[in-house]
């Protein structure tokens, strides 16, 4: 579903969007007001969007192409496609997180202006909406951080590798982290109970075995074009 367009990039809606809401009604996470559930919900997805924007305005500025935004069950993704260097990958990729951590002081300026002294039991629902936005935001950095490929954190660690190592050896590397981190992340979702997590955890497993796949053809390739280098 197009929601709209901006700065020349389409935004869309992923149709299992609308599950996720399902699910988070089943469970009773918009309760004990709907009203400030739903804002809660939205707000995740807004801040969500900021990020996404900022992997594909980043990309454009280095000359990328990054006409697509999908909103979808876990999160977002920005399909951008930057030049085939280091430099212009790490910067597509970190300016997603960096909007994040633009957030964190006006998100922190607004908890202090709104929630202030408060007790945590004695807040209006402006005041628990202003806290949950101020916590959804820093998590959501947190997260992203992690040097886990494909989260924004393991592809940035890739892009810093690519550098020293190469394109290839950087990707390998990455994803072998993934492979091995997802299912540490699966039983923590097993043992916590979280089936947000658990999806994630497998999401990533994925991906990262797709991403050494990727590693390895392009290995094979470079091998083909250039025999005496890859024996060396």
């Amino acid at each position: 579903m197009r929601l709209f367009k901006a700065s020349g990039i389409n935004v869309y809606l992923h149709w299992s969007w609308f599950a996720l809401v399902f699910v988070f009604y089943w469970i009773g996470a918009f309760e004990p007001d709907p009203f400030w559930g739903v804002m809660k919900f939205l707000a995740l997805f807004a801040i969500v969007l900021l990020h996404e924007f900022g992997h594909a305005l980043a990309c454009r500025s280095v000359g990328g192409r990054a006409n697509t935004i999908m909103l979808w069950p876990l999160g977002g993704v920005a399909f951008v496609s930057p030049p085939p260097r280091p430099g212009a990958v790490l910067w597509s990729i970190a300016a997603g997180p960096l909007v994040n951590v633009l957030l964190v002081p006006v998100t922190l300026a607004a908890y202090v202006l709104v929630v202030g002294q408060t007790p945590m039991g004695q807040w209006s629902p402006i005041q628990d909406f202003v806290a949950s936005v101020t916590v959804i935001n820093a998590l959501l950095l947190a997260f992203n951080m992690l040097p886990i490929y494909p989260l924004d954190g393991g592809q940035i660690l890739q892009s810093i590798l690519w550098f020293f190592v190469g394109r290839t050896r950087s990707l390998r590397f990455a994803a072998i982290v993934g492979l091995v981190c997802a299912p540490i992340l699966f039983v923590i979702a097993l043992l916590i109970g979280w089936p947000l997590l658990l999806v994630i955890a497998i999401f990533i497993g994925w991906q990262a075995y797709m991403g050494y796949r990727a590693a390895v053809a392009m290995a094979q390739r470079e091998q083909m074009m250039n025999p005496w280098e890859a024996t060396r």
